[in-house]
């Protein structure tokens, strides 16, 4: 639901208005009548004694709107829903009106007004609660500065011209709402005050549908009629309200005269299926205006705006009363129709909120509850407002810009003329909106740290849909069935759009658009100092332009391309429409980190060009940028994948699927990198499929992924799959790309998405760096990387809180970090993402450093995470905290016994046994603390967490040895036994046969040890012969594992693993990718490869 107040002041006084509005509606309704598609019926006028208001007038209109509506969505309405049916409450200085649709259960608009003798300056009329205020934009309109279409101007009804005959009133002047104010009571003023609710739950179109009656619906309407009924005031000016009556009687006697032609033919119509009416040629010439109709969505004036009071009954008759009034009974064309909207309705119920992150209110009798979720709107400042978000949610200190996002925009292929800049402005405000609502919920670190700006793009599929509309066989016949589905080709409009001439011409555009919006946004003030990185995301057109524009600015453009040129005398002949000449079209001035695509047809483009050039490597066409993210929904008609076109059996693999944002705010814990041993498996099993499809043995090497890997564009996969309701394959297909154009834009599962791919900032040192206390440090530190670790600790909530870290450098601990100062931070309430510095410590000569957390400080029931960070080079070292209350029962396992199924001395990356995960987070489910004990030292205490987190184990506390010790197993005894101590229960324990004697020494009973390794009867445990699934299924179905007792525990233990909101995929790259790709010899691929994949890495890593 989108929210507005306007605020309309008018130069006359509140009885002089209630003349004017009346008078003004009824002489609209009669002139802008003309039949079929619009026009205006009045069913009921009468008053009423006990209603909204009190006493006053009833109105009941039904409004045609189906010349003022785009094209593309009156194709997916039911013909009944082409009509609008206003019910108003005139209880005049209060007025209410409420307009639905038949067949269009979840669309309504509620406008309520208050007619006050002031200018608009009271600040809540309405007595709203303060969250409904937040949900309120307010919305000025002025009658003498707000602008009008050029094709609407008159000059009889420009303010700045009239004068009143009558009155002598006139001209009106810029600042007349100034000089009112300045002398007050020398002439009548007064405020409508008009706040409008429109809802449009539907999947993928709601933002776009309810910005587009609030601008063309609602305030273009009213801008226009304030200024008719102030410059119409020699006609009212000395009426009464019977003459009004009786105007109104008038004007409702004519109109029924007037549409009753149309009604008689609608009624022949339903009665003879769809024949089609004798004036087909008029049918047609009015087909034609309304697609290119930008109009309003109700032609109402002023009396149509209203309030919010306690309705009657009478709200919800009229939608009744026309659907059971309609005569059609045959499943034509209408109950088609009905049903597609119906069936997107009821996918928006099934999920709950989990598509319309802003259209959940509950409505009763007495008030209207609305959730956080709803953000502001204000379509002229929102993107600078999520710049400059208030710092007070956040940290003292403004936060600054850390990922710049340049928007594409270039609208869907059958997207006509120039495109509306201020809607292209629309759609990056809607999902600024969208970005501000995830991050605020599950990114609050994330606030004002991305800016999002506007490039606009050329219509290139302007000509091409113009071309193509007109060969349809059905372009002459607009009543035969086969019309309203799609015969133009849509793949062919992406094709010859950039076939044209024109096409670099347009490129060039973008890049010079780019360049020039970026170079604003370094002049601006949050952009002076920024080095953060540069994204881009690209609509369906503007896909294409963009990623023509990045391989432009590759280094291997040029060459690529004249070499392509030598070697194929076809591309000769197709040079402009195949390849393009980096050398005139100019490049970025700026590096681009990662692209987006919307649903764009860049395959198809590709595709042609490899058809046309039968000597061209699509892999070769690299984009500069370091990863490319195709994002689509299946049933988009327009959308199209890349990955076959860059390693042919891939055809094979689904695309990644995108999770959904309401089940997995964070993402589920899956991978996209092609390195990760999920992909590979697929992979595995995708070569043999195509092995006994083509006959041909295909082997499963390591150099097989190095090669497609050097040819990748990125470190992931490259197509992303997102939901879509499956009711939307009936639809024409001809509306899709409209349809699916919008939905990205306002889609939490877009957003979310993006933001997991981006490296957003989460933690700025409080304190700025400073020199080293000692000056031999920066001469020791030098060359060497930081290993700094913290031990994981937990304690109870009554016993002293203590942080020890230790600060080395160099893989082996070769530097010690001793005499420097180290600050500590800890998110105390997490997951705001506020980091609250408690002190600063000097390092001893061992590197270590120990915080005594002060009772007045102490952390309650929780786990927290903490950061402790080294003034002089701001190297820092991450952990939890973790406060249980007495009684905490937790299950322990030995990482190395227990999960590892190969040795690796240093870490690297051991084999992780089948299951393990599994088990691990069965005990996590039933509320158990997780412990992890290890007997390596924890110089190796990064490596082994991204190793957890590589493979998604549940987060929980790591415990390792100080250092090299003779005596691994007597550490994880001590450490045990510290726990207990404290009065925590140990239930199970998981390890090799070394660790039995450890859990024995600290009670555990041995049915609830579980060990890996060979049975002996010897051993009092419980041995895992069969593998960790089985060993699952026992636990499951043979209640030999039991919920945690301490409820209170269950709820403040952190849930997940390792990897979901941390930089998982960055752990991942590091340990695993580069080892697939790196380590295997490669003979057989080309010089140069394993540097190139390294050097992708290091960009990909900084």
């Amino acid at each position: 639901m989108l929210i507005k107040e306007y605020r309309i002041p008018m130069p006359m006084s509140v009885e002089e208005y209630r003349i004017a509005q009346l008078y003004m509606i009824q002489k609209k309704s009669r002139e802008e009548s003309c039949g079929e598609g619009s026009g205006v019926e009045i069913l009921e006028n009468k008053p009423y004694t006990d209603g909204p208001g009190g006493t006053g007038q009833y109105t009941h209109k039904v409004y045609h709107i189906g010349m003022h509506i785009p094209s593309w969505f009156r194709s997916i309405l039911p013909k009944a829903a082409l009509r609008v049916e206003e019910e108003s409450w005139n209880a005049y200085p209060y007025t209410r009106t409420r307009y639905t649709c038949p067949f269009v259960e979840k669309f309504s608009i509620d406008i309520e007004t208050y007619y006050k003798s002031d200018t608009g300056n009271q600040a809540d009329v309405f007595n709203m609660s303060a969250t409904e205020k937040r949900q309120r934009t307010i919305d000025p309109i002025d009658i003498v500065t707000d602008p009008i279409p050029p094709h609407e101007y008159k000059a009889e009804e420009d303010t700045r011209l009239y004068k009143s005959a009558k009155t002598q009133r006139g001209p009106l002047q810029d600042d007349w709402i100034e000089e009112y104010k300045n002398n007050p009571g020398k002439t009548p003023i007064m405020c409508a005050y008009k706040l409008c609710k429109v809802e449009f739950r539907y999947w993928g179109m709601q933002s776009k549908i309810e910005r587009f009656i609030h601008d063309v619906g609602l305030r273009k309407v009213m801008v226009r009629a304030h200024r008719q009924a102030w410059c119409w005031q020699d006609e009212w000016y000395g009426l009464t309200m019977e003459d009004i009556r009786q105007l109104e009687l008038e004007t409702q006697l004519a109109l029924a005269t007037k549409m009753a032609q149309f009604s008689q033919a609608e009624e022949a119509t339903e009665a003879n299926g769809d024949a089609p009416s004798p004036d087909k040629h008029q049918e047609v010439k009015e087909a034609i205006s309304s697609m290119e109709a930008e109009e309003v969505v109700v032609r109402s004036g002023g009396e149509t705006l209203q309030p919010r009071g306690v309705l009657t009954k009478q709200w919800s008759t009229s939608s009744r009363s026309s659907r059971s009034s309609k005569r059609g009974v045959s499943p034509s064309r209408h109950s088609i129709s009905e049903w597609r909207m119906q069936s997107i309705a009821r996918d928006s119920d099934d999920s709950s909120d989990e598509e319309f992150f802003d259209a959940h209110e509950d409505f009763s009798d007495g008030e209207e509850v609305f959730q956080k979720e709803i953000s502001k709107w204000n379509s002229n400042d929102l993107i600078d407002k999520i710049e400059a978000e208030s710092s007070s949610q956040q940290c003292l200190q403004p936060s600054k810009i850390h990922v710049l996002i340049l928007v594409l925009h270039g609208g869907n292929i059958l997207d006509t003329g120039g495109g509306d800049q201020n809607s292209k402005q629309a759609d990056v405000n809607t999902i600024s909106t969208a970005f501000e609502t995830v991050m605020r919920v599950h990114y609050p670190t994330a606030l004002g740290r991305i800016a999002i700006r506007l490039v606009p793009c050329p219509a290139i599929c302007a000509e091409a849909f113009s071309l193509v509309s007109n060969l349809s066989p059905y372009s002459y016949d607009e009543g035969c069935l086969s019309s309203s589905q799609d015969h133009i080709p849509l793949a062919a409009l992406p094709l010859l759009a950039t076939s044209a001439p024109q096409y670099q011409e347009a490129i060039a555009t973008v890049v010079v658009r780019a360049n020039h919006v970026y170079t604003e946004f370094i002049k601006s003030l949050n952009g002076a100092v920024f080095s953060g990185q540069v994204c881009l995301i690209g609509d369906c057109v503007g896909g294409i332009l963009g990623f023509d524009a990045l391989f432009m600015t590759s280094c291997c453009a040029s060459s690529l391309h004249a070499s392509v040129l030598r070697n194929d005398t076809v591309s000769r002949r197709s040079s402009s429409s195949a390849m393009l000449d980096g050398g005139t079209l100019g490049k970025f001035d700026f590096e681009v980190s990662d692209f987006f695509l919307f649903g764009s047809p860049l395959g198809l483009v590709l595709a042609l060009r490899k058809t046309v050039i039968p000597m061209l490597d699509v892999a070769q066409l690299r984009p500069a940028c370091q990863q490319v993210y195709n994002l689509f929904h299946p049933a988009d008609p327009s959308a199209s994948r890349l990955e076959p076109l860059l390693e042919r059996k891939f055809h094979l693999l689904p695309p990644f699927n995108v999770p959904r944002y309401q089940r997995f705010p964070l993402g589920d814990g899956n991978s996209a990198l092609l390195g990760e041993p999920s992909a590979l498996m697929m992979y595995k099993s995708l070569i043999s499929i195509a092995s006994q499809v083509s006959g041909m043995a295909d082997s499963y090497t390591a150099t097989n992924i190095a090669n497609i890997a050097a040819r990748w564009w990125g470190t992931k996969r490259l197509d992303f799959a997102l939901y879509c309701p499956d009711a939307l394959t009936a639809f024409p297909t001809v509306a899709l790309p409209h349809l699916f154009h919008a939905s990205y834009w306002e889609s939490t599962d877009v957003v979310s998405f993006l933001l997991r791919q981006v490296k957003v900032t989460e933690f700025t040192p409080s304190k700025p760096r400073e020199k080293w206390l000692r000056k031999r440090t920066l001469v020791k530190i030098r060359n060497v990387t930081a290993n700094h670790r913290i031990n994981d600790a937990v304690f109870t909530e009554d016993s002293q809180q203590v942080v020890t870290g230790r600060f080395m450098y160099g893989p082996l601990d070769m530097v010690t970090l001793a005499g420097e100062k180290v600050d500590l931070h800890i998110m105390t309430q997490p997951p705001s993402g506020e980091w609250v510095y408690f002190n600063t410590q000097v390092t001893n000569s061992s590197g270590r450093v120990s915080f005594a957390i002060p009772e007045k400080k102490r952390l309650g029931i929780g786990v927290y995470p903490v950061k402790m960070v080294v003034r002089g080079d701001h190297t820092c070292a991450d952990s939890y905290l973790t406060a249980v209350p007495r009684g905490t029962e937790f299950v322990v396992f030995s990482i190395d016994g227990s999960f590892a199924a190969s040795v690796s001395i240093m870490g690297s990356d051991p084999k992780v046994r089948a299951g393990a995960v599994d088990v691990v987070r069965h005990w996590q489910d039933l509320g158990y603390m997780i412990i992890y004990v290890t007997g390596r030292p924890d110089m190796q205490k990064q490596r082994v967490v991204a190793w957890l987190s590589q493979h998604n184990f549940p987060h929980g506390i790591v415990s390792f040895c100080d250092g090299l010790v003779h005596d691994p197993l007597r550490h994880k005894t001590n450490f045990l036994k510290s726990l207990t101590e404290v009065h925590m229960k140990i239930f199970a324990g998981y390890g090799s046969t070394k660790d039995i004697s450890v859990y024995t020494s600290v009670g555990i009973p041995p049915s609830q040890i579980y060990i890996v390794g060979r049975p002996s009867k010897k051993m009092q445990c419980q041995f895992i012969t069969e593998g960790y699934a089985a060993h699952l299924s026992q636990l499951e179905y043979s209640h030999r594992s039991r919920p945690a007792k301490s409820s209170s525990a269950r709820m403040v233990l952190r849930k997940g693993s390792f990897g979901l909101g941390a930089n998982s995929d960055f752990l991942r790259k590091r340990n695993h990718l580069l080892r697939t790709i790196s380590s295997q010899p490669t003979p057989s691929s080309p010089t140069g490869i394993s540097r190139s994949i390294f050097l992708k890495q290091k960009r990909a890593h900084k």
